[in-house]
């Protein structure tokens, strides 16, 4: 069996969704946060000089979306066929197109402007995207199931982590009932639900 090492830093963003389909698979990783000091050191010899990075064995992977697919289709998270996996990328993208403006209110340093963008992303751009991942969800069995097939996807683990850390950027609006269903099944999936526990007491 492989080894896998995660590297980062000390913090959830654009890693945190590797670490919760690791955990979600039932596959034992270490999980490398770097000090910015620790860092520096080793970013000369770290695929192109950016984390995270997925270490499997000798063999190191990096883009966060390379590195989540990799592991999705390493442990059937990733769909069934090439339909579901097509409809896992639908998701994928249409959440990235969503990021983009949370990003955007992140990074901004002019504290009217952010406070605009937050208030926007709040009461338009949130809304618009619960409404539409609510919309591919009911596609699949009237929503009762996951967003894919019958069992939990790297599409569904993704949207809990979006909106675990969207939410703790700015006020989440309603969730639509099947979507709220769906993140809340993730979070009580006993390896994520100890996941999140262990992480919680650090």
């Amino acid at each position: 069996m492989p080894t896998y090492k995660l590297m980062y830093f000390e913090i959830k963003a654009r890693a945190e969704i590797i670490r919760l389909t690791l955990t979600a698979a039932g596959q034992e990783f270490e999980d490398k946060r770097f000090t910015r000091e620790e860092w520096l050191k080793v970013k000369p010899t770290i695929p192109q000089n950016q984390l995270p990075c997925l270490q499997v064995d000798d063999r190191i992977i990096p883009q966060s979306g390379a590195i989540l697919r990799y592991i999705g289709r390493a442990f059937g998270l990733y769909g069934e066929n090439n339909d579901e996996s097509t409809q896992i990328d639908v998701i994928l993208g249409a959440n990235d197109d969503f990021l983009k403006y949370v990003i955007t209110a992140w990074y901004e340093k002019d504290e009217t402007k952010q406070a605009e963008l937050k208030k926007d992303l709040e009461e338009n751009k949130l809304p618009q995207f619960f409404n539409l991942m609510e919309g591919i969800l009911m596609e699949n069995n009237g929503g009762d199931a996951f967003f894919v097939g019958n069992k939990m996807s790297i599409a569904d683990l993704l949207l809990f982590d979006t909106t675990d850390q969207v939410g703790d950027f700015v006020k989440l609006p309603p969730i639509p009932p099947k979507l709220g269903t769906l993140i809340e099944k993730v979070k009580n999936n006993p390896r994520i639900k100890e996941y999140i526990s262990k992480q919680a007491s650090k």
